[in-house]
C-alpha cells in the first residue's frame, strides 16, 4: 500500500513538472484568448488552446499532392490571419496562383506570394517573415527542415507572436519537430460535390481527447465544416522527446 501511494505521488509530481515545462517552453500560459480561430469549430478543438495560438508553429502533413494538406491549411491560414495584417505564402513548389487563392476567399490586397528558387531560400524567407511583427500568418511548403532550422523558425514565431503553417510530406513524421502540434491530412470520399478530409493529431504538447475530425470544404463559399471523428486520448509528447530524437538521429 505504501509503495502504491509513493508511485501515485511520483506520477502526480511528474505530471505537474511536465505541465510547467510545457508552459515555460511555450512562453505562455496557453490562454485561449491568445488563440485565433480557423473558422471551423471542430478544427479549432484539435488544438490545445481551442485555436491557433499566436507565437506558434503548426505542421500540416500529407501523403502526396492530393492529400489536402495544402488546401486545408491555406483556407485555415486565411481565416486565422488577423484583420489588417498581411498573409505571407512561401511557395517553394510554385503551385499557387492568385486567381485560385481568390476563389478560396483570400484578399489579394494583403497577400504576399513568394516563389523562392530553392528550399534554402524558402527557409530564409520563412524565418524573416516570421520575425516580422506586422505579418499575420506565414504559410510555407518546405519539405526538408533540420532540427536547428526548425528551432530558429519556432523562436522567430515566438518572438514576434506570429503564426507559422508548415506544409510537409508525412515522411517528416520521422524527423524531430518544434511545431506546437502536427496534423496529418487524408482525403475522404466527397460529399454532395464538396471535398472531404480527415484531420488527425499525430503529436501535441497537450493531452487531447478528440484527436481526429472529419471536415468538408464548402464548394461555394470555400469555408470549412467538420465534426469529431474519434474520442481516444492522445499520448503527450514534449520537447524533451524532440531533443532525444534529435540526439539519436545525429548519432551523438
Amino acid at each position: 500500500m505504501e509503495r502504491l501511494d509513493l508511485h501515485n505521488t511520483r506520477q502526480r509530481t511528474i505530471a505537474e513538472l511536465r505541465s510547467r515545462m510545457r508552459a515555460w517552453e511555450r512562453g505562455a500560459s496557453g490562454n485561449s484568448m491568445d488563440a485565433c480561430s480557423m473558422g471551423c469549430g471542430a478544427l479549432d478543438a484539435l488544438l490545445p488552446s481551442q485555436g491557433v495560438r499566436q507565437g506558434s508553429l503548426v505542421e500540416w502533413l500529407g501523403e502526396g499532392g492530393a492529400s489536402g494538406a495544402g488546401t486545408v491549411s491555406l483556407i485555415a491560414g486565411c481565416r486565422v490571419c488577423p484583420q489588417g495584417r498581411p498573409l505571407v505564402l512561401i511557395d517553394a513548389h510554385h503551385d499557387l496562383f492568385p486567381l485560385s487563392l481568390a476563389l478560396l476567399g483570400f484578399d489579394l490586397s494583403r497577400l504576399v506570394l513568394i516563389r523562392p528558387a530553392s528550399e534554402r531560400e524558402a527557409l530564409w524567407a520563412c524565418e524573416e517573415a516570421l520575425r516580422c511583427e506586422a505579418v499575420g500568418v506565414v504559410w510555407a511548403n518546405i519539405e526538408r527542415i533540420t532540427s536547428t532550422s526548425f528551432r530558429r523558425l519556432q523562436l522567430a514565431a515566438k518572438g514576434s507572436s506570429g503564426i507559422g503553417f508548415l506544409v510537409r510530406s508525412a515522411k517528416a513524421l520521422q524527423q524531430p519537430s518544434w511545431a506546437e502540434i502536427r496534423l496529418k491530412i487524408q482525403p475522404r470520399p466527397s460529399l454532395r460535390g464538396s471535398l472531404c478530409f480527415r484531420v488527425e493529431v499525430v503529436s501535441s504538447y497537450e493531452n487531447l481527447h478528440h484527436p481526429v475530425v472529419d471536415i468538408m470544404i464548402d464548394s461555394l463559399k470555400g469555408t470549412l465544416h467538420g465534426h469529431t471523428a474519434s474520442t481516444h486520448p492522445l499520448p503527450l509528447v514534449s520537447r524533451m522527446d524532440v531533443a532525444t530524437a534529435d540526439h539519436r538521429s545525429t548519432g551523438a
